[in-house]
């Protein structure tokens, strides 16, 4: 590969700074590449993008700013280096991941690829979308789908899409969402058709100029009002590709006008050759792809072919169909949320008012208040984010946000009255936090809508990471992250019509949450901790699972979320755990049980269990192990939660596995714990590389085990390496069952003992048509899968059943000496011991109630000086170097 490296150099005439920067990331990448059995001819190119891309950054010190750093064009652009190397860009994005050579780049290199990402995949939506549109309004183009040579790429495509590529460039500046960059493409499109001849143009964009003409409106552009005809075309076009006009409207005036008035034009439209000079400055100065390119579908820039997805393992959809497009999906995305909110209104409604009347302390001016000033700090702090030219855009989406919070908090309300029998919500709706956290839900609802685009690497469609995605407007809100998770589950229970990528994005802020956010300092998910008693994780389903795996979520509600914590009874302990763990404290009187509290360590035990199990498959750890470290893990998320502040659940992961294993004498290495989260689909580099320590201090993961883990947990830890002391394992969280299984069983909300599992075929079919064979024709070893009660030949109590239902359909009673029929079925019942207690009759697993955690003093002390070198990863055993830094004793 070094060979082919500086073939290509040469070729591109690189600089020798740069080639020998490119073979230096080679070097470092090419054992995995090697053995991922990467082309090789792939890696080159993404060795050499890197190296170029972070040339473009040089640090100067100025005064007053010593850690500038100024961009510089690059040397070569990608286009060229994709041409010389006869490679595809689509391809090249998946030798990017493969190669793992964005690994140890600064923020800067990320950044720039980050943005070359996204801006492939708006220009190859948008140009799919632009052609179809353009062959459907003039006449002069035969069709999109003629071979791709220069002859079919008329002046008037070439001006129309010169003038697309410019103003996406200097209006919207990059920005990622499709939706907003397909509306400046209708406005693009409007503007030259006002200016083309109507004998050029197919009908029903002929008929609008003509019968503009013919009526003889004025047509002057305004800063108000859109044009008359431009107006009349705008909703033509809406009407055709099926989009609301008020959003295009917003975008022509937020965008569009103001672009317009700075292009020097003849005839209503700029020339040829200036529209050329100035986007060929642009692109030389950006240095990616030369977006003109796909005019001539371009085979490096183009989603590769059938034949090509085949060999290299891409996915591949047509893209001549209709129904699939990028644009069309996100469109319908849109139009889905509308049909939503047609009905709401921009203020309370009249049953909302009601609620509010029957309330001790009317929230009717609070709420409007607290709303309008939210719009406002929204709006300010969206331009500040945006720009200038998108306060039209902020307010038309916030005007949507508020509509969908009183829709919500309407459909809430009712849920609250149907369980609780009364209309008196005093105490929730005169709670802030609960307003806040709504309309904040409502404004991600909104701006997720908007916000997907398309991943041709995968082709789906995603939200991308912008300036303005979660937990942005939580700091504009000035709302908390705990504050907010409350809100979620009852958010997508009130509105059962959210599109599915909606809850896919909720799923996503609420792990975000779970992993760190809540856990930052300042979080009253701190102050919850002290001052309720400490949750007994049962691990419910999440809220979006009713979509994702087919569960019904946990029926928490509103007023249980915001108004814990409530007065604990024995009677709410939850069925799946045991009322004997050991806990770091006792409850005591003062101490009462939190709802939010609860189902927060629910999720943050589930997930942290998922995490685990991956990566456990990674290492190839023993299903044995895996239950030590979950036990671990489960101590520490209980018991010492301080060890996440400020930090990642993945970091107190890593370690736990870590620790386990060396204690029980399995040689796993950091580094391989390492390498193996790097391939879990939601690893993070700062993970791994930036554990805070204390104050501004910050080190890598091994760092912070020897630094922080193990002097919190040594005692605890040490007890697993002797069996006398060992704690008892917890029970491991039962897996959600999948929406693929056999026989999902799942529970209806607010009915107890009441479980749903869906029609199936009997098993004891014809063997014609299953693989099971009926009862007459069973083996004895598959006779023994199937049997009542504990074992085979259980005849007594096949008797006792039929006799009890002989009586009951006799209308007799049966003689003490049978068993009574049950009236009803109980699954999971709780039974009382002697003393009182509630106890679950069978325990997860098969163990014991107790997991025998402690603090580690007592017996544990005694085996610290035998053990202690199993703890500090220190130089003198093959020192593990993660950033050329040894780990520290």
């Amino acid at each position: 590969m070094e060979v082919d490296l500086r073939r290509l150099a040469t070729a591109l005439s690189l600089p020798a700074v740069i080639t020998d920067d490119a073979l230096q990331i080679l070097a470092e990448v090419g054992a995995k590449t090697h053995s991922s059995g990467q082309v090789p001819q792939l890696c080159c190119v993404a060795c050499i993008y890197v190296a170029v891309t972070k040339a473009r950054f040089r640090e100067t010190e100025e005064e007053g700013s010593p850690d500038s750093v100024n961009v510089f064009a690059p040397c070569v652009t990608l286009q060229d280096i994709l041409n010389k190397a006869s490679a595809n860009i689509v391809m090249l994005f998946h030798a990017m991941k493969t190669s793992h050579c964005m690994e140890d780049v600064s923020s800067n290199v990320r950044d720039t690829y980050s943005q070359l990402q996204r801006k492939y995949c708006i220009v190859a939506a948008l140009h799919l979308k632009f052609e179809k549109l353009f062959a459907a309004i003039f006449q002069e183009n035969p069709s999109p789908f003629s071979a791709s040579t220069t002859t079919t790429v008329t002046p008037r495509m070439k001006q129309s899409w010169l003038i697309l590529l410019l103003a996406k460039g200097k209006v919207l500046q990059g920005n990622p969402e499709l939706v907003l960059n397909f509306h400046l493409l209708l406005c693009c499109m409007a503007h030259v058709i006002r200016w083309t001849p109507s004998f050029l143009l197919r009908p029903p964009y002929a008929d609008v100029i003509l019968e503009h003409l013919e009526e003889g409106l004025p047509d002057k552009d305004d800063s108000c009002t859109v044009p008359v005809l431009v107006g009349s075309i705008l909703k033509v076009l809406c009407t055709e590709m099926c989009c609301g006009y008020d959003d295009v409207e917003s975008v022509y005036h937020s965008c569009w006008l103001r672009y317009t008035q700075t292009l020097p034009v003849k005839e209503g439209l700029p020339e040829l050759s200036w529209l050329e000079t100035e986007y060929r400055s642009l692109y030389m100065l950006e240095g990616d792809i030369d977006e003109m390119t796909f005019l001539h579908h371009d085979r490096h820039l183009m989603s590769p072919s059938s034949d090509s997805d085949e060999a290299s393992g891409i996915p591949h959809t047509s893209q001549t169909d209709p129904l699939c497009t990028p644009v069309r999906t996100a469109m319908t995305t849109v139009q889905q949320l509308k049909n939503i909110l047609n009905t709401a209104q921009d203020e309370p409604s009249s049953t909302l008012k009601t609620y509010f009347s029957n309330c001790s302390t009317d929230p009717t001016e609070g709420i409007l208040q607290r709303v309008a000033a939210l719009k406002t700090a929204f709006v300010s702090r969206f331009l500040l984010a945006t720009g200038d030219n998108y306060k039209d855009i902020a307010q038309q989406r916030c005007h949507l946000a508020i509509r969908l919070y009183y829709r919500v908090m309407e459909a809430m309300l009712k849920m609250e009255e149907q369980r609780l029998n009364t209309s008196d919500f005093s105490n929730l709706l005169n709670k802030d936090t609960f307003h806040r956290s709504l309309l904040a839900c409502s404004v991600e609802v909104i701006m997720t809508t908007y916000g997907v685009s398309w991943t041709p690497m995968l082709y789906t469609m995603a939200t991308t990471d912008t300036n303005t995605s979660f937990p942005w407007i939580l700091d504009v809100f000035e709302l908390k992250a705990y504050d907010f998770f409350k809100v979620l589950e009852t958010f997508i229970l009130a509105e059962p019509k959210l599109t599915k990528e909606v809850i896919k994005h909720l799923q996503h802020i609420e792990n975000k949450i779970l992993e760190r956010v809540a856990w930052r300092e300042g979080s009253p998910l701190y102050e919850a901790i002290l001052t309720s008693e400490m949750p007994r994780p049962s691990f419910q389903t999440s809220p979006g699972s009713r979509v994702t795996n087919g569960n019904i979520p946990h029926s928490s509600t509103a007023s249980e979320m915001y108004l814990s914590p409530t007065r604990f009874s024995a009677a709410q302990q939850s069925p799946y755990r045991s009322p004997a763990r050991l806990h770091c404290r006792s409850p005591g009187p003062h101490r009462r049980k939190s709802q939010s509290l609860q189902l927060f360590y629910n999720k943050v035990c589930k997930l942290a269990y998922m995490r685990l199990q991956s990566l456990c498959k990674l290492l190839c750890v023993s299903a044995e192990m895996e239950h030590r470290i979950w036990t671990a893990l489960e101590f520490c998320l209980l018991h010492r939660p301080e060890l996440l502040k400020n930090r990642h659940l993945d970091q107190v992961i890593m370690c736990s596995v870590y620790a386990i294993c060396k204690v029980s004498g399995c040689d796993t290495k950091f580094k391989s714990i390492v390498a193996a989260y790097k391939n879990l689909p939601t690893a993070s580099q700062t993970v791994y590389k930036e554990a805070w320590i204390s104050g501004e201090e910050y080190d890598s993961i091994i760092g912070f085990y020897n630094r922080v883990y193990m002097q919190t947990l040594k005692n605890y830890i040490l007890r697993f390496a002797s069996p006398d002391v060992m704690p008892q394992l917890s029970p491991l969280p039962c897996k959600s069952p999948s929406r693929f299984s056999q026989s999902p069983v799942v529970t209806v909300p607010g009915r107890n003992n009441f479980y749903i599992s869906p029609l199936r075929e009997s098993p004891f079919g014809s063997p014609t048509h299953r693989e099971l064979l009926s009862p007459g024709q069973m083996t004895p070893r598959t006779r023994a899968l199937y049997s009542f009660g504990e074992g085979l030949g259980s005849s007594e109590k096949l008797k006792a059943i039929n006799e009890s239902m002989r009586a009951a359909a006799a209308g007799k009673r049966s003689s003490p000496g049978q068993p009574r029929s049950q009236k009803r079925l109980k699954f999971d019942a709780d039974t009382a011991d002697s003393n009182g207690t509630t106890t679950k009759s069978n325990t997860a697993n098969g163990h014991g109630a107790s997991n025998g955690n402690s603090n580690g003093n007592g017996a544990a002390a005694d085996h610290t000086s035998v053990t202690r070198s199993a703890w500090t990863l220190s130089a003198a055993k093959s020192p593990i170097k993660i950033n050329g830094k040894s780990p520290k004793k």
